[in-house]
């Protein structure tokens, strides 16, 4: 007992010292770390941070092969760490690979099935189209125009920016929930702080932001609505994941698209989402990881992808439904949680919005209705989650995989952590802001804004803290869970009466859910783009014969597909001397 202790320790000590070994290097090395360099040290500190907290949830969820686990962890956070301080070299790419190819090992305390495999391939699959567009960028000069939309490609496709997103929700159906924890607090946000470092302070063409900013709003709509419908929790997260992304490309793209504009309103404005980005960053950092550790391990303990089935399981953790509430808390936009912070200050840049002058806010304008209504579906969507798995009564037929105290210990730090953030961040968010980075952006009435939601967080996590207390004291006298009930009432302990996360969900589902998810639960807009795209890459069997023997009319479809393409490259060729 007392080994197996010592090799946890030990364990804990190599991956504590992969995650941070970056940041001590970028800290001592660097000294631009609060100017051009301030997001390459948030992701860092993010890095850090759940690199500390994943690894405590394997030392829970994994019974065996953690040795390989530690070091697939090991190479994951110091090849991402590498990505991040190697700036533009070919390092970059080749470590980007290198963290892909580690989730290997990071997966090999998992049994491979299917859904494992797809896992894999689409990480590697995207990671590695990902690469090629950052090797392109790498090896073209500074400030190349071509270069820095390969750049954008290539940073577009590994967030799961809209219409880039189908490899996502495939990672998550297959993936263990430390790994998708990582991959949603660390991995994804990569390239979201690739492009604030090397593309947002270049001045683009006006016309790529009014592209990019319709393309977020509708991800944020679609990732919204898809999360509320989907039957499978880790899908649905991943669908949240789309939504919570595309809010933090929208930030971006309206800090590039107003940032070197000469009207004052519209300065303070890019300003004002400039600084929303780190904090709404922060918001789905944490808040996803947090949702991913808790809800993935009841999906761990059932071993199902129903949320329906899931009903009551974690209630069997044993663990205060308080601090398992909080992901879902911060969803919910609860005074207190770095969600409240993120979600109302976006709603207040919305009302300075509506105070310009309707020609500098016409272009933004439609698209608030379709921001809106995807945010709000994807807060629902955590709500359904925890008021179905974490309070209502569980079957008393319900098969659970062992889950000792050992590793609810394990547990319990891991989320604890990441809750400890989620409710200390809104305290500090007056001197966040007040860094030399981020305070030339912060206009007097964004300031006294913070303080004041930050003195509302501070009384919300006063009154939560006594109801924690009672929590407490409940607890300690009401010893079986299964005699207390939410929502049966009349003294009755049943589970029949219980609320199935899908009760939600029903009552929209032939009016408004049909448009977006199939009977399966599958999406239908990434059903249609799947097979848009296998039929582009099929293209060429439809001129060809589907047998491996050649046949003579094969040759002159080779010869007019071949005088087409010959045709069209010098048709290029032609017009860029013309040009020139």
């Amino acid at each position: 007992m007392l080994e197996d202790k010592n090799k946890s320790i030990f364990r804990s000590i190599i991956v504590g010292i992969a995650a941070l070994l970056p940041l001590v290097i970028f800290l001592v090395t660097n000294e631009d770390i609060l100017s051009v360099d301030f997001p390459i040290l948030v992701g860092l500190i993010i890095q850090a941070y759940i690199g500390f907290s994943s690894f405590m949830l394997v030392q829970s969820y994994e019974p065996k092969e953690k040795n390989k686990v530690t070091l697939g962890y090991a190479i994951f956070w110091s090849a991402l760490g590498i990505c991040y301080l190697s700036g533009k070299s070919l390092l970059l790419p080749i470590a980007l690979e290198i963290t892909s190819f580690s989730t290997i090992l990071i997966y090999s305390g998992t049994e491979y099935g299917k859904k494992q495999i797809e896992s894999l391939g689409s990480l590697l699959l995207a990671s590695g189209i990902s690469a090629l567009f950052l090797s392109a960028w790498v090896m073209l000069p500074d400030g190349d125009l071509v270069g820095v939309i390969l750049l954008l490609i290539g940073v577009l496709i590994k967030s799961g920016f809209s219409g880039f997103h189908i490899w996502l929700p495939k990672v998550n159906e297959g993936g263990p929930s430390h790994a998708l924890g990582s991959f949603a607090g660390v991995l994804e946000i990569f390239p979201l702080l690739l492009f604030y470092r090397y593309i947002l302070p270049n001045q683009l063409d006006p016309l790529i932001y009014q592209v990019l900013f319709p393309l977020a709003a509708l991800g944020i709509f679609f990732g919204g609505i898809t999360s509320f419908f989907h039957k499978d929790p880790k899908i649905s997260l991943a669908y949240s994941s789309i939504e919570s992304l595309n809010f933090l490309w929208l930030c971006l793209i309206i800090t590039g698209m107003f940032q070197f504009s000469v009207d004052t309103d519209l300065m303070n404005l890019s300003n004002s989402f400039r600084i929303l980005f780190f904090i709404s960053l922060f918001h789905h950092s944490f808040s996803k990881t947090f949702q991913l550790f808790s809800i993935g391990m009841v999906s761990r303990l059932i071993n199902s992808n129903s949320s329906d089935e899931m009903k009551g399981i974690g209630r069997l953790l044993g663990i205060s439904p308080l601090l398992l509430g909080a992901g879902t808390f911060s969803y919910a936009v609860l005074p207190g949680t770095i969600g409240f912070v993120s979600e109302a200050t976006y709603f207040y840049l919305n009302a300075r919005i509506l105070d310009l002058p309707i020609g500098r806010s016409v272009f933004l304008l439609p698209s608030m209705i379709f921001i809106f209504f995807g945010i709000v579906l994807g807060g629902f969507t955590h709500i359904k989650l925890y008021m179905s798995m974490f309070l209502s009564k569980p079957s008393r037929n319900v098969k659970l995989l062992p889950f000792g105290e050992s590793q609810k210990k394990w547990l319990y730090i891991s989320l604890f952590s990441l809750a400890l953030f989620i409710f200390l961040f809104p305290l500090l968010l007056p001197l966040f802001v007040q860094l030399p980075m981020l305070k030339p952006f912060a206009d007097e009435l964004l300031l006294r804004w913070f303080r004041s939601i930050s003195i509302v967080s501070f009384i919300s996590i006063l009154l939560v803290s006594v109801f924690g207390l009672y929590d407490f004291w409940n607890r300690k006298k009401i010893l079986t869970l299964r005699k207390q009930s939410w929502d049966c009432g009349g003294g009755y302990d049943g589970d029949e009466l219980s609320v199935p996360s899908s009760v939600y969900s029903k009552p929209l589902r032939n009016s408004l859910g049909r448009y977006f998810v199939n009977r399966n639960g599958d999406s239908v807009v990434d059903y249609l783009m799947i097979k848009l795209l296998t039929l582009l890459f099929t293209f060429g069997t439809n001129f060809v014969s589907s047998t491996n023997q050649t046949k003579e009319e094969d040759i002159s479809k080779y010869l007019a597909i071949s005088s087409m393409f010959l045709i069209f490259i010098f048709s290029l060729l032609i017009l860029g001397d013309f040009n020139g």
